[in-house]
């Protein structure tokens, strides 16, 4: 008798976890080779019973598509924000305009401009407020064909505030960033760890990232531990999409 109860507990265990994965008659959270990223669902528990019918405003942000399958427009459910993609005749992002509600109106905040090289890598990002004088920019250098710096300059200022060096393992997987002062002082650290080359595990000062992915390849879950000030807290996000 007892072990009839232990078996019929984990069916229940198990139907319920294939429930959660379960989403547009695809089982087992299981989605096509490079499959456009729907929506990303915040959890707060740390389980695979994530919500997938009745989202009760837990859905973090939502993508839409152009007819070149590129993004076009992000929006963020939770903060009644939405960002606008845009491109060059080349195919390039340019720019990005992000907008915000205010007084109950959409309001143009800000955009994220990008500058690229000849050869097509970016090299130069800048960010310029819409109803102030307020700018920042970064500027990005590369190494064999990899991206080996990014120099970070203060708000509204030419001076550097601090700038990120970059590690690749033989596979030319992304595997430390390192951040330093302007004085050249390093201060914090993120780490990346691969399984078959995929990231399963990012470690930073704040905390830990562990992503699960679907047979082919698509992130479907991340899961995170991570600290704020004295305390410590865990959140899980499922990431949904197109079919």
């Amino acid at each position: 008798m007892k072990t009839k109860k232990i078996l019929s507990r984990l069916l229940i265990l198990l139907t319920i976890i294939a429930a959660a994965c379960q989403k547009d008659d695809t089982p087992l959270c299981s989605y096509p080779k490079n499959a456009k990223l729907k929506r990303i669902v915040h959890c707060f528990e740390p389980n695979l019973d994530c919500p997938t019918i009745e989202y009760d405003g837990s859905i973090e942000q939502e993508y839409e598509y152009d007819s070149k399958d590129r993004i076009q427009k992000v929006i963020h459910a939770g903060m009644f924000e939405y960002e606008l993609y845009n491109y060059d005749s080349e195919g390039k992002l340019v720019n990005i305009e992000y907008y915000s509600t205010y007084r109950d109106e959409y309001v143009h905040d800000k955009n994220r401009v990008f500058t690229y090289s000849e050869d097509g890598r970016k090299i130069r990002e800048y960010i310029d407020w819409m109803n102030s004088d307020w700018f920042q920019y970064s500027h990005f250098e590369y190494t064999n064909n990899q991206l080996s710096k990014t120099e970070n300059y203060e708000l509204n200022s030419d001076e550097l505030e601090n700038y990120i060096l970059y590690e690749y393992d033989d596979s030319g997987n992304l595997v430390k960033e390192t951040t330093y002062n302007k004085y050249d002082v390093p201060y914090s650290y993120t780490e990346h760890f691969y399984e078959n080359g995929l990231n399963v595990k990012t470690h930073h000062a704040t905390g830990m990232f562990i992503k699960s992915y679907d047979e082919n390849e698509n992130l479907i879950f991340m899961e995170s531990d991570y600290l704020s000030g004295s305390s410590k807290g865990n959140f899980m996000h499922k990431y949904e999409y197109f079919f």
